[in-house]
């Protein structure tokens, strides 16, 4: 006859390598193609396709991913972002789905193809925005943009100009106006266009120590600092 004592210890085993494996388990899936699964859902409808090339998920602090790209029907991009910083973890996000925290997105960098009645950019967001306008619950998110760029491309002129350090931040929810937004930038007359997001992938600087979570943009000051 087993002694009765071992069967609390055992069980407890089995607590203990279950809580470790779904402690774990966001290490593991984000080096899958699951890892795109979150902004292929928070992208649903899109007229095209969204990816990463790395993400880090944490249960707790902030969730990142890095080299995120947006390509059209074609396969051809549109938007890239170096990394997308989402400042609550999974545990909270589980919890609390209307609310996605501040969103900050380092290193974009878009390319908007002008033409008469619309741009390249709108054709691959418009379902999107459209369905995300119909739905009942919409999550609530503050947006924060930090060295972005964007090159406006006139199709028909075969022309180009350029916004560079594209600073941005203001509310995404239900009944938000562009009036609460903040943006500042540089805009230049580039002509010839280029339409390359190489840049945009291109080997960032070092963080500095401690800089592993996003801290809120100061809005009051933002456009001061850009000038």
């Amino acid at each position: 006859m087993r002694p009765q004592g071992r069967r609390p210890f055992r069980w407890a085993l089995v607590l203990v390598a279950i809580g470790a494996a779904l402690w774990f388990a966001p290490v593991a899936v984000v080096q899958t193609p699951l890892r795109d699964w979150p902004l292929a859902r928070a992208f649903a409808g899109i007229d095209g396709r969204i990816s990463s090339r790395a993400a880090t998920w944490n249960w707790l602090g902030t969730v990142e991913y890095r080299d995120v790209m947006l390509v059209d029907r074609g396969g051809h991009p549109v938007a890239a972002v170096r990394r997308m910083i989402v400042d609550h973890g999974l545990l909270q996000l589980l919890i609390a789905r209307g609310d996605l925290g501040t969103v900050r997105l380092v290193g974009g960098e878009a390319l908007v193809e002008v033409r008469r009645g619309g741009s390249g950019l709108e054709d691959v967001l418009a379902p999107w925005i459209a369905a995300t306008a119909r739905a009942v619950a919409t999550p609530a998110l503050e947006l924060e943009i930090v060295d972005g760029a964007v090159e406006l491309i006139d199709v028909e002129r075969h022309d180009a100009w350029r916004i560079t350090g594209l600073i941005a931040a203001g509310s995404l929810r239900p009944g938000a106006t562009v009036a609460g937004w903040t943006l500042a930038g540089r805009v230049v007359h580039t002509g010839t266009p280029k339409r390359d997001l190489a840049a945009a992938f291109a080997s960032p600087p070092p963080m500095a120590p401690g800089d592993h979570s996003p801290t809120r943009l100061d809005r009051t000051t933002i456009v001061t600092g850009a000038t």
